[in-house]
């Protein structure tokens, strides 16, 4: 793997039109000129947002990936989650050839953060199937019932674990998806920081109450039954749905 060099001074101005290509390339659609710069400058600060977005985003996909498709021939074991440390996304980055649109050199490290860059780039301007497409390609491969869960839910999937585990990731994006929103100038520290805040089980088990004051139990038990709800809510109507549910009970403030 290649080792990082010094980064120059200043990013260019432009970009050029082999590495407008390459990005396209990979990402499968045109993002808009914003996104296009964002994802080639791993310095920035908007690489950052997107690669905090993306980590989200991502663990949606694979949550999901293993609830519906417990059986995938291409997981370690059966309903083993994917691995998606940074040392597996460095490595399939290498593999796929990213990041050669890149001002210089990158780390291992900065390597992983552009795939959950490019996965927020593909989710912002294409949607979930767009998102998947390029997971799917790069960081694993994931079959078409965990497309059309996304778009549509798969009403009859089993409960447990792994349904809980949606949910949760699910929280995670409402919360990070609201904060990029609000937060138009925030950090990657930041913007983690206020995530952590909003996904604490007190936070949301408070929402809770303030919603259903009929329901009872400690905060873990309460993020339980919100895990259980969005969960649900992806199974009978798509994503979409389970995430705008999800937000209720991550609402972001703009103080």
């Amino acid at each position: 793997m290649t080792l990082p060099s010094t980064p120059p001074p200043e990013l260019r101005p432009s970009i050029t039109e082999r590495e407008r290509a390459q990005i396209i390339d990979v990402l499968g659609q045109i993002p808009d000129e914003p996104t296009l710069l964002a994802v080639r400058d791993g310095r920035g600060v908007h690489f950052q947002r997107l690669e905090f977005l993306g980590d989200s985003v991502l663990d949606v996909l694979l949550a999901v990936h293993q609830w519906c498709e417990p059986q995938c021939p291409h997981c370690r074991e059966p309903g083993a989650a994917v691995d998606s440390t940074d040392r597996h996304l460095a490595e399939v980055a290498v593999q796929k050839g990213l990041g050669s649109w890149l001002e210089w050199a990158a780390s291992p490290e900065r390597l992983a953060d552009l795939v959950e860059t490019c996965v927020a780039a593909c989710w912002l301007s294409g949607g979930w199937l767009q998102a998947l497409a390029f997971s799917s390609r790069v960081v694993h491969p994931m079959e078409a019932e965990t497309g059309r869960a996304l778009e549509a839910g798969i009403p009859g999937l089993d409960a447990g674990r792994a349904a809980r585990r949606v949910g949760s990731a699910l929280l995670e994006l409402g919360a990070a998806h609201g904060l990029i929103r609000v937060f138009p100038d925030a950090d990657e520290g930041e913007l983690s920081q206020r995530r952590a805040e909003l996904h604490r089980a007190s936070a949301v088990a408070a929402v809770m109450s303030g919603r259903d004051p009929s329901m009872h139990g400690d905060a873990e038990t309460l993020l339980s039954h919100v895990e259980d709800q969005v969960a649900e809510a992806l199974e009978v109507h798509g994503a979409d749905a389970a995430l705008e549910l999800a937000q209720e009970f991550v609402p972001v403030d703009a103080r």
